[in-house]
């Protein structure tokens, strides 16, 4: 299959929209709390817009075919700690790839991108880390083949 990766422009905001409610469902499936709210969409266009585009800390890329999103990755530059020796690192949000394109290359090729836009000045960051969800076995499976080790784990207890 062929298809494009490429920075997300400001006209992809109501495409990137679709891909995001298949991340959110995706997230919802383990913790219904990631369903978003009813002001959600409106709230991520303006996040996209203002915080995203044009910024040399954050962006969004994109996997197009034949005019149609199938991918989206964000990555962000995260500061350094002010405590420990965590420096600059990138972090990665909103990995997505549409169901009917994945397996043909699409999430690599994102996650490639991402990597060379981090390692590019004025970032030139020595690392970057993905969060994923409880329970999505899948994906720890594909970021450790991908040459990822896990560093942390997030415990939670609910107090009412």
């Amino acid at each position: 299959m062929e298809f494009t990766v490429r920075q997300a422009r400001p006209e992809d905001g109501d495409a990137l929209l679709d891909l995001w409610h298949g991340f959110t469902t995706h997230l919802s499936e383990y913790d219904n709390r990631y369903r978003h709210k009813e002001t959600a969409d409106e709230r991520w266009l303006k996040y996209f817009e203002n915080q995203l585009l044009e910024s040399k800390y954050g962006v969004v890329f994109v996997a197009e075919r034949e005019g149609t999103l199938v991918g989206v990755i964000e990555a962000r530059v995260m500061g350094n700690h002010p405590i420990f020796r965590l420096e600059n690192h990138g972090h990665v949000h909103g990995h997505f790839v549409d169901e009917a394109y994945r397996d043909q290359g699409v999430g690599s090729a994102l996650l490639e991108a991402a990597e060379e836009w981090f390692a590019s000045p004025p970032r030139e960051v020595d690392f970057y880390r993905i969060t994923t969800i409880e329970g999505d076995e899948t994906a720890a499976e594909i970021y450790t083949a991908l040459g990822c080790r896990p560093v942390e784990h997030v415990y939670e207890k609910r107090l009412r």
